[in-house]
């Protein structure tokens, strides 16, 4: 059943795609992400503001591909379930796969969760497209459901941004001062990599962006990167003034 209550719609170049995530998990919504660019369509499915599922029409992104490139099943093997998924419409390619014997069930939830990594980190590169969100309950039917934390998925999913000028814009500038915040209850569960945290303990309302990424664990590219995660999710604020200071956010 869909629920069409409230739909966004957006462009990747004026909105900014890990806020309409961080909005989306802030409200604990279920619903569908889409972005288009060109001829290709990528979806995001949540559940209660959590990832539970992706597709791409990139055929390079199907599952298929996804087991082929892993080494998980053969050429043979591919073309063999995709004949069947033809003479069978409407099953799930992994379903199939693992009936034929070509993959253990484990094999294929690790697989799927790859798979829908990979497609979620890949929007956080396009600099262009259209998007929007569709309020809603959407995939009922997807067997292997899985769970990515869509806090998570922004702080890793920002490493991955295409245009570090943007991510310095979207930070305030060069000489934004980021400060602490109390964290907000719905980042309560949320668990930090080391350069994370080493990252958040730095940001303590004294350095200016440019200090703190020369100072951060990581090069000043992904520390910036990191930092406008953080401001998306409500980890970190940023103060109304700044220093003017000079600073260079490279790539990665």
């Amino acid at each position: 059943m869909v629920s069409e209550e409230f739909v966004f719609r957006g462009d990747l170049e004026s909105d900014s795609l890990p806020e309409i995530l961080a909005t989306i998990h802030r409200h604990s919504v279920p619903g569908v992400l889409k972005c288009t660019r060109d001829d290709v369509t990528k979806s995001v499915y949540f559940a209660t503001g959590d990832i539970i599922f992706a597709t791409s029409t990139d055929r390079e992104e199907s599952l298929g591909e996804s087991l082929l490139r892993e080494g998980l099943i053969t050429d043979d093997q591919l073309r063999l379930s995709s004949d069947e998924l033809k003479r069978t419409p409407g099953r799930r390619h992994g379903t199939v796969l693992v009936q034929m014997g070509f993959l253990e069930p484990h094999e294929l939830g690790s697989a799927v969760r790859k798979q829908v990594q990979s497609i979620v980190w890949s929007l956080f590169a396009w600099i262009s497209g259209s998007v929007t969100f569709r309020v809603g309950t959407f995939r009922d039917d997807e067997v292997y459901k899985i769970k990515i934390p869509t806090a998570k998925a922004i702080l890793e999913g920002c490493r991955f941004l295409a245009d570090p000028k943007d991510v310095t814009a979207r930070l305030g500038g060069r000489g934004a001062i980021l400060r602490p915040v109390k964290r907000p209850a719905h980042l309560e569960g949320l668990r930090l990599e080391d350069e994370e945290k080493q990252l958040l303990k730095l940001t303590d309302g004294s350095r200016t962006l440019y200090e703190l990424c020369e100072a951060g664990p990581l090069n000043p590219g992904i520390n910036a990167r990191i930092l406008y995660a953080m401001l998306a999710i409500e980890l970190i604020g940023r103060e109304l003034t700044s220093k003017a200071v000079r600073i260079q956010v490279r790539d990665r």
